[in-house]
């Protein structure tokens, strides 16, 4: 039998305890899966626990329709502007499995494209799926007019 549940998101701690309890008590082969879908609301809270030097990762992003160019980031933000940003938001993405914001199997909003053929071990850039684009493009516009 397969039973699904739906609870706001993110879940109350007392429907993640109850539904932690239900499937210990039915044992082997119970399992539960959150979605790993970005919305709105947990594009605002990824953006609220990065740096804006990070954050500025995924505006390029956006206003590259999904494409953020390593070339023009470094001229923009220098050098070594690429060095930290992917993995802060690997980090904040995991932070907010343990926060309850989103499930552990969800994943980073940026991927990494093939090494710049203009730079030895450089990103030539990062994707923001197309789909996510007008996601974090609303969040941002949230988070900068409401930093807190």
């Amino acid at each position: 039998m397969e039973i699904t549940i739906k609870v706001p998101d993110p879940a109350p701690p007392e429907i993640i305890q109850a539904l932690a309890e239900l499937v210990a008590r039915i044992g082997p082969g119970a399992s539960v899966t959150t979605d790993t879908e970005w919305t709105v609301d947990r594009a605002e809270k990824l953006l609220r626990q990065i740096q804006p030097h990070t954050r500025n990762l995924i505006v390029a992003a956006v206003e590259g329709k999904g494409f953020a160019d390593g070339a023009a980031f470094r001229k923009q933000y220098g050098e070594n502007s690429l060095k930290g940003p992917s993995q802060s938001i690997t980090k904040a993405v995991k932070a907010g499995a343990e926060l309850g914001y989103w499930g552990r199997s969800m994943t980073s909003p940026i991927k990494a494209t093939t090494p710049d053929k203009n730079g030895w071990s450089k990103t030539g850039g990062y994707y923001l799926d197309k789909d996510l684009v007008p996601i974090f493009a609303e969040a941002l516009v949230t988070v900068q007019e409401d930093p807190a």
